[in-house]
């Protein structure tokens, strides 16, 4: 079960339709994972058809009409990405099997870092969406963000500082963090990564990453 979960807000806009595209990919992968955040989401799901009911059975009026403005972003739009079961023979869930088209060792992985690939999943407006493949003992440089980001263990586990992070956890950054990961035991570690703004890398050698990275 994972331990780090979604945020109160991610949750509750994943549940009306209104999270971004990437972030939504993520959650949804999450949720395949996490049975406390699935049942949160199920819970909010139903919250919001009761309110719609009910507000489709009252009188119209100036009230009733500012309410369903209010709800109207939350209410219709449907979710792109959608939980489903875990595949045990693979470490990659379902909701990012579909949306990559091909199993993991099909993938087009490119040099990162030593230890380090990337695959880079096209076609999200605003965001960067990545899986990383990272061996044992693999130490990210220390690094901050512009934006945010969004890291999901699919696969081995990491460290960050104090956290430990495996199968299922969500590890979330921002331009306050200044952090170097670092992949730990005997398994290969596989994430999902969703960034909003560009990484920085930072240290001793963190203008010369910054330029070979790009």
């Amino acid at each position: 079960m994972a331990v780090w979960h979604l945020t109160d807000e991610m949750m509750e806009t994943y549940a009306a339709g209104s999270i971004s595209e990437g972030m939504s990919l993520l959650a949804a992968s999450h949720l395949t994972y996490c049975p406390v955040c699935r049942a949160q989401v199920e819970a909010l799901e139903e919250l919001s058809g009761a309110v719609l009911a009910e507000c489709g059975a009252a009188e119209t009026g100036p009230d009733l009409a500012a309410v369903l403005d209010a709800i109207d972003s939350r209410a219709t739009p449907e979710r792109k990405f959608r939980p489903l079961d875990v595949d045990p023979g693979s470490p990659l869930p379902n909701p990012v099997r579909e949306r990559v088209g091909m199993p993991i060792e099909d993938l087009r992985w490119r040099f990162l870092l030593p230890g380090l690939a990337e695959c880079r999943i096209d076609g999200f407006d605003g965001e960067e969406v990545s899986l990383l493949r990272a061996r044992p003992g693999t130490r990210i440089p220390g690094h901050t963000h512009s934006g945010d980001e969004a890291t999901l263990i699919l696969a081995g586990q990491m460290r960050d500082g104090e956290r430990l992070f495996g199968r299922g956890d969500l590890a979330l950054a921002d331009h306050h963090d200044d952090h170097h990961p670092e992949i730990i035991g005997d398994e290969t570690c596989v994430c999902l990564v969703v960034l909003s703004g560009r990484m920085r890398f930072t240290g001793t050698f963190g203008r010369a990453l910054n330029l070979f990275t790009g």
